[in-house]
C-alpha cells in the first residue's frame, strides 16, 4: 500500500488562508506589509514599473514551501542593479527583507529574526485596513 506524502502547500497558498485574503489579492497585500512604512504610499501612487522589483520579488517568495529557498531570493533582490539606485538604497523605498522574512516567519514557522514586524498587522489585514498607517 502506497501512502503519498501531502505536497506542502506554498507561502502565497499559507498566507491566503491564514490571513483570510482572496488569492487575487497576495501581492498587493504582501507588498503594502512589507514595503518599508514610510514607503507604502508607493503601492498607489508609484508607476507599476517602480516596483516591479519588488512585485517580482514577492512573487518569487509566494512559490517557496520551506525556508531553504528564502535566503537566496533575498539574496538576488536585494543584488539586483535597480535596488542600488538612491532612491531604493538609501531613501529604502522599497520592500523590506527583514520585514518579509518576520511575515514569512509568522507564516509558515521557524525561526524569528530579531526585529519582530509589528503584531498589529494581522488584525489589520483582517479588519480590512489596507493603510497600515499605524506602523
Amino acid at each position: 500500500m502506497s501512502t503519498s506524502s501531502p505536497v506542502p502547500e506554498s507561502f502565497e497558498e499559507t498566507f491566503c488562508a491564514q490571513y483570510g485574503v482572496p488569492p487575487e489579492l497576495y501581492g498587493t497585500t504582501v507588498l503594502r506589509l512589507t514595503l518599508y512604512p514610510h514607503a507604502r504610499w508607493l503601492a498607489d501612487m508609484s508607476p507599476r514599473s517602480f516596483l516591479a522589483p519588488d512585485r517580482d520579488f514577492i512573487t518569487c517568495i509566494g512559490r517557496l514551501t520551506r525556508w531553504r529557498g528564502f535566503a537566496s531570493e533575498a539574496h538576488q533582490f536585494q543584488h539586483l542593479p535597480e535596488n542600488r539606485r538612491f532612491w531604493r538604497r538609501s531613501l529604502r523605498l522599497r520592500v523590506s527583507v527583514g520585514r518579509m522574512r518576520v511575515l514569512f516567519s509568522e507564516v509558515m514557522g521557524g525561526t524569528a529574526p530579531a526585529r519582530p514586524l509589528e503584531s498589529s498587522s494581522r488584525e489589520e489585514i483582517q479588519s480590512g485596513d489596507d493603510s497600515l498607517a499605524a506602523d
